[in-house]
């Protein structure tokens, strides 16, 4: 059962990641590269990066209350989301996201999951402790 539900939310996370960031997807596509980097960042718009990150927003929320119902304890990743962005607006996260790519040009390679993840959550989460 356990699994089931953590397979259904892993789907369900996926389908929200899609459809909420088909427009930064799209402009991945057209280098025939399906991830979502600084390449393809740099180049979508405000309301395209906002909508990517709420995708990803909607999956924490969703696996923190999949997770909380079951009286487990949320992932690492979520813990370190709600850590990392708990006062910030849309604005502010795309701001994060849009300075580390502006301070490290040679970097639009990495994905912007991977820089938020070792960028933003790591840092903060070792501030926190």
């Amino acid at each position: 059962m356990k699994r089931n539900t953590f397979l259904m939310l892993f789907a369900l996370a996926g389908l929200l990641l899609f459809g909420a960031s088909s427009a930064l997807a799209q402009g991945a596509m057209k280098n025939s590269d399906p991830d979502i980097d600084g390449k393809v960042w740099t180049h979508s718009t405000d309301s395209d990066k906002r909508a990517f990150l709420l995708g990803v927003s909607n999956a924490v929320v969703l696996e923190y209350h999949l997770r909380t119902k079951h009286s487990e304890e949320p992932s690492r990743f979520v813990r370190g989301w709600v850590a990392a962005f708990k006062d910030s607006s849309w604005s502010d996260m795309v701001s994060k996201v849009d300075a580390y790519y502006a301070n490290n040009p040679a970097k639009l390679h990495r994905n912007v999951l991977d820089v938020v993840w070792h960028e933003m959550i790591v840092p903060n989460w070792k501030n926190e402790r």
